[in-house]
């Protein structure tokens, strides 16, 4: 009998996984499509292959969740460090999000001239850098100790971070910055957006600093794909069994049995590593907590998202990530902003061929792609292209002339039957005050000996935001985890 059954291939799923096998457990990840990562993944089409969603990376240093897991694991990542992080475009003005924080500053301040926004930054910078350095000492959480350990052993960033987890981002900025403008806003809307899945007005300070920090960690440009990075942590894992879907799990005696279209496996314990919302859809017992769950946590976003395969010369100077901020909706989305990644010329993957890959991301309202006529859902996703694609190329001309192959584009229900999310929403939970501190679901669930891991548990957003949810849940369940 195993020790462990993971349901679920994203990252979540792999890495723990990956550090249970590690740790001698015998364990089994089943994964329902023939590639790992779920949105967070590397697919192939008619040949040539593209990330899922927005392919950045960050959190891979040794004191960052993701650096201790791979150092833990003994693993090289298939990664090159890439600065700036990604470039904002946002009405005329172009910023580029180094690494070094003076220099970022000094882009932000030229855009943005006349705003005092030093104070505002240093007090950012001291936040998000105190919230790192608290992460380890607090885990697991929720739990009644948690918020007095990370007291004893980080007294100084537990006390300068306290009251952050209730003010919002907006409300703290104002103190700083005054009535500062629209723009200025959006700018760190879109920060907030990203990295949270909310805005300003309804994101903590304390996470807000981390989104608006993280381009000032090292990013980095993962060679090959997405799915490249989780096939490297997925060497670890004993058992792996792709295109295996789980129909069902049935609590016996021992422990539980896994119905999968490849026959049935028994394991001591399961963890899901799916959506809070979709785990009564495997367990029976589990239902009433998932319908809890949906009728708690109803803010979520979807995904448009644009892939396209292109041959030409793409100028040097066009860097991996660009963010586009915009002043009107784009159409059928009621988003803002636009994701841009490319892939890298010598990529061996993503470039084969001398090709290119992009892939182009906006936010959107889950309900403008649900209950449509066949008719009107291909129409929306053509005129949004349409838009998608001029807005593109009105901020990055050069991209007009090269050849495009490819070009299609995944909504909210291509992530619902691709990857199994619910109402295919992406994301996760968003970390806002009505859910966080106290209210954001935990890995733990009603079942004895089933667990959650993920993007909408912890609070799990990215990687370093998912990767620091499974260190918390194996604290949880498996006492001599030392990755600290």
């Amino acid at each position: 009998m195993l020790d462990y059954a993971v349901v679920g291939g994203g990252i979540g799923g792999v890495l723990v996984s990956s550090l249970l096998s590690h740790m001698g457990k015998e364990v089994i990840l089943f994964e329902a499509l023939d590639y790992l990562g779920g949105c967070a993944g590397t697919f192939e089409r008619e040949g040539f292959y593209y990330n899922v969603g927005a392919a950045t990376f960050v959190g891979a240093e040794e004191n960052l969740p993701v650096g201790k897991i791979a150092k833990f694991l003994n693993i090289d990542l298939p990664i090159k460090p890439i600065d700036p992080a990604m470039v904002i475009h946002i009405g005329e003005k172009t910023i580029n999000r180094w690494r070094d924080k003076e220099r970022s500053l000094e882009e932000i301040e030229e855009a943005f001239p006349e705003m005092f926004h030093k104070g505002f930054w240093e007090r950012v910078y001291k936040v998000s850098e105190s919230m790192w350095n608290l992460w380890c000492h607090t885990l697991p959480y929720p739990s009644s100790l948690s918020p007095l350990r990370a007291f004893f052993h980080k007294p100084l960033d537990f006390l300068s971070t306290f009251l952050c987890n209730f003010l919002s981002a907006k409300r703290v900025a104002k103190v700083y910055l005054g009535d500062f403008n629209s723009k200025y806003e959006s700018f760190l809307n879109h920060h907030t957006l990203i990295t949270a899945q909310g805005f300003m007005d309804k994101v903590p300070f304390s996470v807000a600093s981390l989104g608006l920090t993280y381009p000032n960690l090292t990013n980095y440009y993962a060679v090959g794909g997405m799915g490249r990075l989780l096939d490297s942590f997925a060497k670890r894992i004993k058992n792996l069994s792709l295109r295996t879907r789980v129909k069902s799990i049935l609590k016996k005696p021992w422990g539980y049995a896994l119905h999968t279209n490849k026959g049935i496996y028994e394991a001591k314990r399961v963890i899901l590593n799916t959506t809070l919302w979709k785990a009564g859809d495997l367990i029976e017992d589990l239902r009433p907590f998932s319908e809890r769950a949906k009728n708690t946590y109803r803010e979520l976003w979807g995904a448009f998202t644009i892939y396209m395969t292109v041959q030409g010369q793409i100028p040097q100077d066009l860097k991996h990530h660009h963010f586009i901020l915009l002043e009107k909706p784009i159409p059928y989305t009621n988003s803002r902003s636009l994701f841009v990644s490319i892939s890298e010329e010598e990529d061996p993957i993503l470039s084969k061929e001398k090709t290119r890959s992009i892939t182009i991301s906006t936010h959107t309202s889950l309900e403008l792609w649900e209950n449509l006529p066949r008719e009107e859902y291909l129409e929306r996703k053509e005129k949004a292209i349409e838009y998608c694609l001029k807005i593109l190329y009105d901020h990055m001309p050069a991209l007009r002339n090269v050849k495009k192959l490819k070009v299609f584009a995944g909504t909210p229900k291509t992530f619902e039957r691709y990857t199994g999310r619910y109402r295919g929403s992406v994301g996760g939970i968003p970390v806002i005050k009505d859910y966080f501190p106290f209210f954001y679901p935990s890995p733990l669930t009603p079942l004895e000996g089933i667990y959650l891991v993920g993007d909408t548990v912890f609070p799990g957003q990215g990687w370093p935001g998912v990767s620091m949810g499974v260190v918390n849940l194996l604290k949880f369940i498996e006492k001599d985890l030392r990755l600290c």
